[in-house]
């Protein structure tokens, strides 16, 4: 596996791994090296290469740097890996999408090349810079995309929204292969009782996971002022998660006077965060861009909390209306108005929870890690 990030640190590449270890593979992982760490590590059988680049904020110079520099290192170290044994899968992560051309030397050895399209690069980018479709750097990255699909043996999407996409304008040589990005429920699962915010003062928001602009969580903060401004008694918002759009955050949750009520509590590790989402009464996921379909959803459902979400494609195609208490994106006003006629209406909630709980059996771990498996299998044979 080739990841641009850390690892074990990575949860969804972990669970992964544990995965394909679970199935009689052996893996070994090249990703980027964290302050600290070894460079190199064994693990559940395989062995971690970390290359020595890491990750720092920057600007696009920056980042540009980080996907060339991390491109030639792995592809230098795939390339040895492969001439000592020859792998029968390479699968690569986006971001970058280019970063698959690192598998050419293995693949010309007769492996077989997996693309786990993680992001959607040309909506991210023009998201990120405010740049339309018809942007020539747009048009740029679309092209890589439909290149790095086509050079794939197997391509792995994140949701069913992003398949349509990208079967429509990158013609994949082979079957998409949809793995939501659901969360283990060996971790993530109903507690063994539900906090009842009825025998509690505090009725408690929460949202977590990567705190950048594109996750909305602006909008949530600006709601929390209606809601103080409209007396909804114990209110609690909670923010756990750190980014480059933290300090921005902050700055709006003193701006509105709530900085009482907004409560950020940085980095957490993932075995802890079910702790939180137990205690708290119910998940927002405020997220402002169409495509995404961000794995705390999941993991409110899976631990059966109910969901106040941005309405967009990627949510959508998987929840109805009756499992996901929908707003307008970026529309603080009607976000402020849901969280109060939910607080009010502990039926609706149950509702909402039941059908939801319903709806994520399709696609719960179980379900999800047989598809993904079967995809290994499925080139090898």
């Amino acid at each position: 596996m080739v990841r641009q990030s850390y690892f074990p640190a990575d949860a969804h590449v972990k669970k992964n791994v544990d995965a394909l270890v679970e199935a009689g593979y052996v893996v070994d992982v090249v990703c980027q090296r964290e302050d600290g760490a070894r460079a190199k590590e064994s693990y559940a059988g395989g062995t971690i290469h970390r290359l020595p680049i890491s990750h720092k904020r920057g600007n696009k110079l920056r980042y540009l740097f980080e996907y060339l520099a991390f491109f030639v290192m792995a592809s230098v170290m795939v390339a040895y890996r492969s001439l000592r044994r020859r792998y029968d899968v390479i699968e690569v992560y986006n971001i970058p999408d280019f970063l698959v051309f690192a598998a050419l030397p293995a693949k010309l050895r007769g492996s077989k090349v997996i693309l786990y399209l993680f992001e959607m690069m040309p909506e991210q980018v023009a998201y990120e810079y405010g740049l339309t479709g018809s942007h020539p750097l747009i048009r740029v990255l679309r092209w890589l995309e439909r290149r790095s699909v086509r050079f794939a043996d197997s391509v792995v999407v994140v949701s069913l929204h992003q398949g349509e996409v990208v079967r429509m304008r990158s013609s994949p040589r082979a079957e998409l292969v949809v793995c939501l990005n659901v969360p283990d429920e060996a971790l993530f699962h109903p507690p063994v009782a539900n906090c009842d915010r009825s025998h509690s003062p505090a009725f408690r928001v929460m949202t977590h996971g990567s705190i950048l602009r594109r996750y909305g969580i602006d909008a949530l903060i600006r709601a929390t002022k209606h809601l103080k401004d409209e007396l909804l008694p114990g209110l609690e918002v909670w923010i756990i998660g750190e980014g480059e759009h933290k300090p921005e955050l902050m700055t709006l949750a003193a701006e509105c006077g709530v900085q009482e009520e907004v409560k950020f509590y940085g980095w957490v590790p993932l075995e802890k965060v079910p702790d939180y989402i137990a205690s708290a009464d119910l998940g927002v996921v405020p997220a402002s861009a169409g495509w995404l379909l961000p794995n705390k959803l999941f993991e409110y459902v899976a631990m059966n909390k109910p969901v106040v979400a941005s309405t967009s494609p990627a949510v959508q195609a998987v929840f109805p209306s009756s499992a996901i208490a929908y707003i307008p994106p970026d529309d603080e006003r009607a976000l402020a108005d849901k969280i109060l006629e939910l607080y009010h209406a502990p039926e609706r909630i149950r509702c909402l929870t039941r059908n939801a709980a319903q709806t994520y059996q399709n696609y719960r771990w179980e379900v999800t890690k047989r598809a993904y498996v079967q995809a290994h299998n499925d080139l090898i044979s």
